[in-house]
Formats: C-alpha cells, structure tokens, sequence
C-alpha cells in the first residue's frame, strides 16, 4: 500500500547555548492510510520534535531542517508554501497536542475555537457551526454540550479539555491524525475513555500516530510500533513482533519495566543512568553506555537494518538474527 506518511532522512538539530543539539536524526518512518502506528521511548528522545516537524510548527530558530523530507500524499511537506501549508494543518493532519491546558486558547470560549476551524476550512456555513460544533462535542462524549460550548477551557476539567481538543481535531475529518501524549495526567478511567473515542471516532481510512511513552497504550491501540532512543528510531515492527520478542537491548529494557500483573515475577530493568545528553552523544551506538550486551562493534554506529516488515538499529541483533 502507497504511504500516506513518508519520512526520510529526517534531521533537526537545535542551537542551545550548550552547543548544536540533534534532536532528530536521519529518522525514516511510513505511515499508511487508516494504519495505526505507535512512537515510543522515553522523555527527550525526539518523539514530540518528529510530530510538530510534520506540520512545520517548530520555532526557527533555534530548530534547524538538516536534511530530509516529509512527503504526506506525495506532496513534501517542508517546501509548501505558507497557503498550502494552512490547507493541511487542520484539515487533512489534525493534532492533539500533549497539554490542552496549553494548547486551547485561555481567551476564548470551546465554541469559538471550534467554529474557528469550520471557518478557516470552510467546513459548513455560518449559521451551522453551532449545531456542527454541538454535534462534535457530543460525539466525544461532553455531557452537556451546549454548556461546554460556552466555557473557557479553566472552566473544564482536564478529561473535559482533552475532549474538546479531540472534537478540534477530528471536526474536518483528517487523512492523519497525530496524537501527542494524549492521555498525559489523566486518570485511567478517563484514559481508557479517551482512547475508546479515538478508536471510535475517527473514519476507518484515517492513520494515526501516537506518541506516548505508554506501552499499555501501544499494545491497546497500536498495530505497528517503532521505537526511539536518543533522537534515532532503533526498532520498528508489528506490535506482536516488538512485544513478544524485542531485537534491539532498549526495547527490551522498556519492556522489562512496565508493571507486572500482581504475582507475576519479572527481571527488573537492566539499563543504568539516563539516555546521554544530545550535544554529547556517543560515535558509535547511541545506547552502548547502557547496555548490557555492548560488544566492541558497538564503537561504530550501527545502521538501521530490515529484515522482512522489522528494523533494527544494534549491531548484536544483526549478528543474531543474520541481518547483512
């Protein structure tokens, strides 16, 4: 199947005081119409930079376009011009943001945020964008619509915020949803009901990507999984293959500490420290600092391999699995 989502050799660096930071490096991922594709890794490993670079809603400077593309229905990305770039963002890429609290303005009440979007893409005409509104708040399970309508996003409660940001997202029906982090802070009963409403209301040929460093997440949404260390994709594979058996070491340390079921024994997780710093990466593999099964050809930095629908980035699983 064509990709909906291409990315290629995709490289974003940041100017800091501390020096050049790679935020992102030569990343390459593809997301296919109506796939559900989960990006994981923990905090600072380029998760969050990767989703606004697709719509172009890093602030330049300091973020800095190395190198790449980002082709979204073979159209690149990075070079469409500012009007071209309106008539994606919101209407064929829709984005929940990690904070809804930050990203819903704090000065305008949900329904003007909300008939902003019908507006600006010509959703339906002005007399209609109460009900569609209304309809959408619903649809995302808001018990009293047409109050909601009315409040200032301060008057919600974070399930409520998180809802209405979801009904912003999928008002114009998008290609690609991207969702970033989007159950952060949320109890888990309204957690599990946020990602019901993703599941549910979004059309069948919509991909979504979802960032999250929640791996119960993943396998309750997700069909395929890649996963992210220190600014590189390390693994990518169908969440049955990562999950049941993990190539690359960081995978399966990610793994290892997820809660076990009560009873349930399970080896604590073996990585030491944190991921190093971005301006002070290793030459060779980025996680060889932590790993336990560092070999000397861990000096040099090690490619991403594939092997029939998996990609890995470690030079132990290429010699396991016979990868040239």
């Amino acid at each position: 199947m064509t990709p909906l989502l291409s990315i290629r050799d995709l490289t974003i660096a940041f100017d800091t005081e501390a020096g050049c930071l790679a935020a992102v490096s030569n990343l390459t991922l593809e997301l296919a119409p109506g796939e559900t594709l989960g990006l994981v890794g923990e905090s600072g490993c380029g998760k969050t930079v990767t989703a606004l670079s697709i719509l172009r809603l890093l602030p330049s400077p300091p973020a800095r376009l190395t190198s790449g593309q980002i082709l979204f229905d073979g159209e690149d990305l990075l070079r469409l011009p500012a009007a071209g770039l309106r008539r994606v963002r919101g209407r064929r890429i829709g984005m929940i943001f990690q904070e809804p609290m930050q990203a819903l303005s704090p000065l305008q009440r949900i329904g003007a945020q909300l008939a902003e979007v019908l507006s600006l893409h010509r959703l339906a005409e002005p007399s209609r964008y109460r009900a569609v509104s209304l309809e959408w708040l619903q649809r995302v399970g808001i018990p009293e619509p047409a109050e909601c309508l009315k409040a200032y996003p301060h008057q919600l409660s974070g399930g409520m915020r998180q809802r209405a940001m979801i009904a912003m997202a999928m008002v114009a029906e998008p290609d690609l949803l991207i969702a970033d982090e989007p159950t952060t802070a949320l109890d888990v009963t309204i957690q599990a009901q946020i990602l019901e409403l993703m599941r549910t209301v979004r059309r069948p040929e919509t991909a979504l990507l979802l960032i999250t460093h929640d791996l119960a997440v993943v396998w309750e949404m997700c069909s395929r999984v890649a996963v992210m260390y220190a600014g590189e994709i390390v693994e990518t594979g169908s969440r049955a293959e990562v999950f049941g058996q993990p190539w690359h070491p960081y995978t399966e340390a990610l793994l290892a500490a997820m809660p076990a079921p009560a009873g349930a024994q399970r080896r604590p997780p073996s990585t030491p420290a944190q991921a190093p710093p971005l301006t002070e990466l290793p030459a060779g593999c980025r996680f060889a600092p932590r790993c336990p099964y560092a070999l000397p050809a861990c000096t040099r930095h090690p490619d991403l391999d594939t092997h029939a629908d998996r990609q890995v980035r470690c030079w132990r699983a290429a010699e396991r699995h016979h990868l040239a």
